[in-house]
């Protein structure tokens, strides 16, 4: 179970740094959302899971999603990079 989180959370690594990179949040605020990405990882690999983890993980989603298309907006001048991200971000399924 352990293997699996572990594995989910590294791929979603790159993705968080490039946001870091490109401004749209801070080392903390990636840290932090690896923190809580992985507590909810963990408690869809449990051996019980309800129905509320699941919503639960597809709320914190959505709501980073939107937090990501909000700051993009109060940023002027987007660059390419920061398409590049979200893009990359919403093909992939993570976050």
């Amino acid at each position: 179970m352990a293997e699996i989180v572990q594995q989910r959370i590294e791929n979603r690594i790159p993705e968080l740094e490039q946001l870091e990179r490109v401004g749209l949040f801070s080392k903390k605020e990636v840290k932090s959302m690896l923190k809580r990405a992985t507590a909810l990882e963990y408690k869809l690999h449990r051996l019980i899971i309800t129905k509320v983890d699941f919503i639960a993980y597809i709320q914190y989603e959505i709501n980073v999603l939107e937090l990501i298309k909000k700051r993009r907006s109060m940023l002027e001048g987007e660059s390419v990079e920061r398409f590049l991200a979200q893009y990359t971000l919403l093909q992939t399924g993570h976050i």
